[in-house]
């Protein structure tokens, strides 16, 4: 069997929610999930056998909470979430379902198809983000008083996560900040409708699943959509990590990371004249390279995909060649022009270290008197 090895974006990712983790947390949830598949499948093996027994928890929970059946049902991409819909249309509710045109084309068919095997009488209505009726569907279904189905991790509209991370707001995670939507905080103020948290998730050993749900919230028009906002990615984020070995939207966080937001090129610092530092690099590299030092300012990595990875400021540039064993020699060791000169040659000297001053990587230090930049 080909053994998987994580790669740095993987570990970049999880270090958003866990900052110290390291490559084998990586491994461990990699192999979690391959054995939460696994459950997934025995378990719709079971259903279309007959055995309903796996969702009978779900189903008592839901007769056990009637305030279910009216308000705005909030959930996650925690653990078996395509199941979460079921003990709604097993009581006979009227189930709206908010999700983005991707998540739809997912979900739906796997579901009404879950709906007509299991011969389910409620009755399941799906509303798209991007749709132009969309809200105007939504807030009719929530008036009509059946429930409304959303997932808080969604964070998507128009535009889908490159929107998000254009007009999101930020939000700050352990290990970095992410941008998210206010959107589906808007809606929940401006109607008032009641808000329950519920999540379903694996048990130990894969043969049960496990519902969970919070007190019902409630908000409105007074309320600050921004301040709802992050009540909600509160609550969401501490589900999470509760078992992040579980959670199955990890894209929202690598791809929303405030590393990727339109406004970063304002943090790449260089040097305030590239043409006043390139005549001052040359005349170090003809007159005082044994004397001229490089200092790293940052921690560097070089990912796969050709990618420079500032890990200090979460920022990415093309690796333009550069390989991750051509920095050992800089890390820590602050070593001469000359010193490189002779481990890569002069043009690799006069373009990388060059170009990892000017991008504020990396910096110049001579003797007391001679250079400095």
């Amino acid at each position: 069997m080909t053994t998987w090895t994580p790669s740095p974006w993987d570990l970049w990712t999880l270090r958003c929610l866990m900052p110290e983790a390291s490559q084998d947390d990586v491994v461990a949830m990699h192999q979690a999930r391959r054995r939460q598949a696994t459950w997934e499948h025995t378990i719709y093996r079971r259903l279309l056998a007959g055995d309903q027994t796996p969702l009978e928890r779900g189903r008592r929970y839901r007769r056990d909470h009637p305030h279910l059946g009216s308000g705005l049902v909030l959930t996650l991409h925690l653990g078996p979430y395509q199941f979460v819909l079921e003990p709604f249309l097993a009581a006979g509710d009227h189930l709206t379902v908010l999700v983005n045109a991707d998540a739809e084309r997912r979900l739906r068919p796997p579901a009404e198809d879950l709906v007509a095997r299991l011969d389910l009488p409620g009755r399941l209505d799906w509303i798209t983000v991007e749709s132009r009726d969309g809200v105007r569907r939504l807030m009719r279904a929530l008036r009509r008083g059946g429930p409304v189905l959303a997932f808080a991790d969604g964070n998507q509209g128009h535009g889908g996560l490159d929107g998000t991370r254009r007009q999101g707001i930020p939000y700050h995670l352990p290990g970095r900040e992410i941008r998210v939507r206010t959107g589906l905080a808007r809606l929940i103020c401006r109607t008032g409708c009641p808000v329950h948290p519920l999540v379903v998730r694996w048990d130990e050993g894969g043969e049960h699943l496990s519902w969970n749900g919070h007190p019902t919230q409630r908000w409105t028009k007074k309320d600050d959509p921004v301040a709802v906002t992050q009540r909600l990615f509160d609550w969401a984020f501490s589900e999470v990590l509760k078992t992040p070995d579980q959670w199955s939207y990890w894209t929202m966080v690598a791809e929303t990371a405030a590393a990727f937001a339109p406004d970063q090129d304002s943090r790449h610092l260089s040097p305030p004249s590239s043409v006043d530092f390139n005549r001052v690099f040359l005349a170090c590299l003809a007159r005082a390279s044994r004397t001229v030092r490089v200092e790293l300012e940052a921690d560097l990595e070089v990912w796969p995909g050709d990618v420079l990875a500032d890990r200090t400021s979460d920022c990415f540039y093309a690796a333009e060649g550069l390989q991750h064993a051509d920095l050992q020699p800089l890390q820590g060791k602050n070593p001469t022009l000359a010193e490189l000169q002779e481990w890569h040659g002069s043009a690799w000297v006069s373009f990388h270290v060059r170009r990892l001053c000017l991008l504020g990587l990396a910096r110049l230090q001579g003797e007391p008197g001679r250079v400095a930049v």
